[in-house]
């Protein structure tokens, strides 16, 4: 397992390099190689596990780490383990740090913090897993412990962290 650094307004550090908001694509492609796949104005590295994406002038405006807490690529910020930290104490963080306003339209699904230019996602919350398992029960197929556990084990974890350039939320 392989660590990265993230940090808001600024950038990553990554195998003992730094990757700046605000790089050029040639900048990134220089210090990581050719990418493992491209799409459009997104470049991904490390399996897939790691997006960079530019825009239109060819500037880095936004990193995200796609793999969660199964990756490969264990992102940390503020000193912590994104992937591995519960959800909820890592939204307790990054809020003190952005100390301002948080966008949560998709009410626990996502977060923006708007201060820090910070996102992060999930795909299922721990209250979503409990009406999964209830509406199984009442549709007479029951869930299985193991499956019930993996549920929760990724609801109570994120998904996806990004960081992007100042106003990237806004």
């Amino acid at each position: 397992m392989e660590t990265a650094e993230l940090i808001p307004l600024s950038g990553i550090q990554i195998q003992d390099k730094t990757i700046a908001l605000s790089s050029t694509r040639r900048e990134v492609e220089a210090l990581l190689g050719a990418p493992y796949s491209s799409h459009k104005n997104s470049l991904y590295y490390f399996q897939n596990e790691v997006r960079f994406d530019f825009d239109t002038n060819d500037r880095l405006n936004f990193i995200e780490f796609l793999a969660g807490i199964d990756g490969q690529l264990q992102p940390q910020i503020y000193g912590v383990p994104a992937f591995q930290i519960e959800a909820d104490d890592l939204f307790d963080i990054l809020s003190a740090q952005n100390n301002g306003e948080i966008n949560d339209c998709e009410h626990g699904y996502s977060y923006a913090f708007l201060n820090i230019s910070v996102g992060i996602y999930r795909s299922r919350t721990p209250q979503a897993v409990e009406y999964m398992i209830e509406d199984a029960e009442d549709d007479g197929e029951p869930m299985d412990e193991e499956d019930i556990a993996l549920e929760l084990r990724q609801a109570a974890h994120w998904a996806t962290i990004g960081i992007g350039i100042a106003n990237y939320y806004k």
